[in-house]
């Protein structure tokens, strides 16, 4: 529908006569006639806003009849803008696409302009969205520079969709193709972060090859090293390189940023590692006494499963009735949520095998529900499974309540 019909048609729904508009709007009676009957093909913006707002016509389908009409920067430049602000992102990649098809305008002024549109708006669906035209743009036509710049953003996005840790890595990894066209600062935020998130994935060579890209860079102390040093030691405590584990600790030592109970928490980590239980068990009670409340589940995780390991069942009761010591009040990040995962499967399998069943089938079904968060769904079979292998075995009627908790974690895991 062009604008003259909309106007057409909205006016008659809303029973004016063109006289009447006039009066509403402030617009001579001849100018909106023109406009109606089409003589006018592109009225100006201001005027177009005003028989909108008369009318109730959609301030989005202002946008893009203009868009269809206007060929002038500066004219698609304010519409662009315009769409950001109305948080629209089909009319928003619609702008951007035009902005960037005007012969009248130089492509690399048209796409600083929508990387500062970006960079500007607040909403993340909205840059999403302007980050995704440039990348679709500049991938066709060879412009490394911005092609960086539009990955790199959309990745910093991204990757806080703890549910979609792998795809969002997978994309995110592709900049490392362009990464020498980034400022020297955001390449080694790049290398950090992806490094991080391949610990996340426990992808230990991945994180340990990207996190020394980033310190080989870097020659500032930050706690973004730090992480990434703590990083590469946990990669290597989980590949079993002892040696090469405490060689990175006592770098992460060096930093400034280095915190002291963290120290202790993978020192306790390399005691276990090399069998030695009760140095470890120490290491790891004396963390969680130390740790800040947000932290101390990693913690307490790690001290279950060693629990575990030696089948020392007080000592994992023991931790069970602290829990409220330990369970974070913000799940913020994806190793948060992989360590309650894993806390409440261990729980729930120490339950079963203590005969608790209603409690162990409760705590699996929550394990699960947090796997569930990270796209894991293996691990949440895998719990689905345990909790049908104790029906089987024990031989109990499931009640209404764990029935209606499987029924929602399986519509879940369905989507």
């Amino acid at each position: 529908m062009s604008f003259a019909e909309m106007v057409k048609a909205h006016r008659y729904k809303a029973n004016l006569s063109i006289s009447e508009l006039a009066e509403r709007t402030g617009v001579n009676r001849s100018v909106l006639a023109r406009i109606e009957s089409g003589e006018t093909r592109r009225p100006s913006f201001s005027t177009c806003c005003k028989i909108a707002s008369a009318l109730d016509i959609p301030y989005d389908k202002v946008i893009s009849f203009y868009l269809d009409v206007s060929e002038r920067p500066e004219t698609l430049k304010m519409l662009l803008s315009e769409a950001v602000v109305r948080t629209n992102r089909h009319i928003v990649r619609k702008a951007a696409d035009k902005l960037l098809e005007t012969p009248k305008l130089n492509t690399f002024l048209a796409l600083d302009y929508i990387l500062q549109q970006a960079r500007e708006s607040e909403n993340e669906e909205i840059k999403l969205a302007l980050y995704n035209v440039m990348i679709e743009y500049t991938k066709k036509r060879g412009i490394p520079f911005y092609l960086a710049k539009g990955l790199f953003e959309r990745y910093l996005i991204e990757r806080y969709d703890f549910s979609r840790l792998e795809e969002t890595y997978r994309r995110g990894k592709e900049l490392l193709v362009y990464i020498e066209y980034l400022q020297p600062s955001e390449r080694i935020i790049a290398y950090y972060r992806l490094g991080l998130q391949a610990y996340a994935l426990k992808y230990f060579d991945d994180c340990i090859h990207l996190c020394r890209q980033g310190i080989a860079e870097d020659d500032t102390e930050s706690e973004l090293k730090a992480s990434a040093l703590l990083a590469i030691t946990n990669s290597y405590i989980n590949m079993g390189d002892c040696i090469l584990a405490e060689l990175y600790l006592k770098k992460y030592v060096y930093n400034p940023f280095a915190n002291a109970n963290r120290t202790k928490y993978y020192l306790a980590q390399i005691h276990v590692k090399k069998g030695e239980f009760s140095e470890g068990i120490a290491g790891f009670k004396e963390c969680l006494v130390e740790a800040e409340r947000e932290s101390r589940i990693a913690i307490a995780t790690d001290l279950l499963e060693v629990y575990q390991q030696i089948g020392d069942h007080e000592g994992i009761e023991d931790l069970i009735k602290k829990e409220e010591q330990f369970l974070p009040q913000q799940i913020n990040t994806p190793k948060k949520v992989e360590h309650l995962a894993l806390y409440y499967k261990q729980k729930g399998l120490h339950q079963l095998a203590n005969e608790m069943f209603e409690e162990g089938i409760e705590n699996l079904i929550l394990s699960a529900s947090y796997y569930q968060k990270l796209g894991a769904f293996a691990y949440v079979n895998e719990c689905i499974g345990s909790i049908f292998v104790a029906h089987r075995q024990y031989g109990k009627v499931l009640s209404e309540g764990i029935m209606e908790m499987l029924e929602k974690l399986c519509q879940r895991n369905c989507k």
